[in-house]
């Protein structure tokens, strides 16, 4: 007879306010705490739950400050980091919190596969890491309990690593997300209530002054985290080498950390081509002083994106690249069934380039249609992954024959792979030294809803506030928000007789400009 394996005590267990969330699988651990997928049973969605492995002294201060915590990442709206929905503490003692349940991959499971990333990829990885984090850094709002009274309140990650980087495959591109804000803080605060001065979080990733048991940590150990993680994207290793040791140990990560200078990106082997203001920039963030690091991780985003020459101005929509060195003209052509506009990249140097000798001759202008540009940024795909549509932007405009341009992107493909990747490419755009004309379907401004929704507000402006209107209100921004939601509502509807005045007495009290329009269009459409 087969003995059964043994399951985790938690699965087919329900948690939460009347028993919301039934338990139904085991998704991973770490040194904090364990992730669930859950189902909530009011909603019937999958949920992850995250576990802390400590229960908390059961005193009603240090709830409080559990329960604090949670709430300012449950506050951190962006993008880029993880929605946290709901928040409690089990029947006997384990703290945990419910967030988005999330498909596809953390940062570490790719540097696994992957071992390395180009530039590019990195870059775009870092640029979404430090928007989530700049709005954490920046603060966030919190209401004092029984008043009126508010305060900005800054939050620092404190255990930034690869694997609480959660990459996912969109049709617009990768889209990263950071996970476990504050779980740190949380454990930090139960090692304090049983007085256990220990450091809490992962050593490989930990600033200088976390290992020294520091209490007036900033934004700047994150940044000390990003810079250890960013030269392993770019070089496959640590700084330290102590990845690469048979006997490493937390001391080894500790002494280096505080004491040891870290190896030069650039003098790391497939490191020596990367720009120096690139390795620059990772190297700032490895100083041991704070006060040697960069600013804010906006300021750490500006000097990578400088220094490889890319500009990420909307990760949502796939990002624009802007580009200084050259120039584009635009012409508009009227088509039978659309309008598009040619784009034309031109050198600004006056002197015609030195021709190279292996290039054929030169022949006349063909054109890249957009048919063209899909199938070569899926061909790029393959290889480098789903910034294939930034790299190729990039090259486009500092490109003039199609030669140039397949040359420049077989630089951003891995080196056994770019023979084949140029010969593809040829195949596909026809070969020969073209100069390159490319032509793209003429973007439009979207037009805005406000105009639908200002003339639906006034329909709605005799329409009283009532129990289903109000339930609604804090179910959607529920969903936007998490679990403020309904003190901002209640609070909110204090002399609103109206549903316009309602819905925008609450949208005001939203931070971020984008959540709260989505909000107006959820609750008045």
């Amino acid at each position: 007879m087969d003995t059964p394996l043994p399951t985790n005590p938690w699965i087919g267990r329900t948690v939460g306010d009347r028993n919301r969330y039934r338990i139904s699988d085991h998704l991973g651990g770490g040194g904090m705490g364990d992730v669930f997928l859950a189902v909530d049973t009011l909603l019937g969605q999958e949920v992850a739950i995250k576990m802390v492995k400590e229960r908390l002294v059961s005193t009603a201060d240090l709830r409080k400050r559990f329960e604090r915590e949670v709430l300012l990442c449950a506050a951190i709206k962006s993008d880029n980091v993880v929605q946290v929905k709901d928040y409690g503490v089990t029947a006997d003692g384990y703290p945990f919190y419910v967030m988005e349940y999330l498909t596809g991959q953390t940062l570490g499971q790719l540097l696994r596969q992957e071992k390395r990333l180009s530039r590019a990829r990195s870059a775009y990885i870092m640029h979404q890491i430090c928007a989530g984090l700049q709005l954490a850094h920046e603060g966030v709002i919190m209401w004092h309990d029984g008043s009126a009274d508010t305060e900005r309140v800054q939050v620092i990650h404190r255990d930034l690593k690869p694997e609480n980087i959660f990459l996912i495959s969109t049709s617009l591109g990768e889209l990263v997300k950071i996970l476990d804000f504050g779980i740190a803080k949380i454990a930090n605060n139960h090692l304090a209530a049983t007085n256990t001065g220990l450091f809490m979080g992962t050593f490989q990733y930990a600033s200088p002054e976390q290992l020294e048991v520091r209490k007036d940590l900033d934004e700047r150990a994150d940044i000390y985290s990003l810079g250890i993680i960013l030269y392993e994207m770019l070089s496959g290793t640590d700084p330290f080498g102590c990845s690469e040791r048979r006997d490493v140990n937390g001391l080894c990560w500790v002494r280096s950390h505080i004491s040891e200078k870290p190896t030069p990106l650039r003098s790391q082997p497939g490191c020596e081509q990367l720009p120096e203001p690139l390795e620059a920039a990772v190297m700032r963030c490895l100083q041991k002083s704070p006060r040697d690091r960069f600013a804010s991780v906006k300021e750490l985003d500006r000097a990578i994106q400088n220094a490889i020459g890319m500009r990420f101005d909307n990760v949502a929509a796939g990002a624009n690249i802007s580009q200084t060195s050259h120039s584009a003209q635009n012409t508009t052509l009227e088509d039978a069934d659309r309008s598009l506009t040619i784009l034309t990249y031109e050198p600004t140097i006056a002197e015609p380039p030195k021709q190279h000798s292996d290039r054929s001759e030169i022949q006349p202008a063909q054109t890249l249609t957009e048919i063209s540009l899909k199938r070569l940024e899926s061909l790029l795909a393959k290889y480098i992954g789903p910034i294939a549509s930034l790299v190729l932007k990039k090259e486009l405009a500092a490109c003039t024959h199609f030669i140039d341009l397949v040359e420049r992107l077989s630089a951003h493909v891995p080196a056994n792979k770019q023979k084949e990747f140029q010969s593809f490419s040829m195949e596909l755009l026809g070969g020969g030294n073209h100069p390159l004309t490319v032509i793209q379907p003429k973007t439009t401004k979207p037009s805005s809803d406000s105009g639908a929704i200002s003339a639906f507000t006034i329909n709605l402006r005799n329409v009283p506030v009532d129990e289903n209107f109000v339930h609604r209100c804090e179910h959607e921004l529920a969903d936007l928000i998490g679990p403020m939601a309904k003190l901002i509502v209640q609070r909110s509807m204090k002399g609103k007789n109206s549903v316009p005045d309602l819905v925008e007495a609450i949208a005001l009290q939203i931070p971020n400009p984008q959540t709260a329009n989505e909000f107006r269009r959820r609750v008045i459409n």
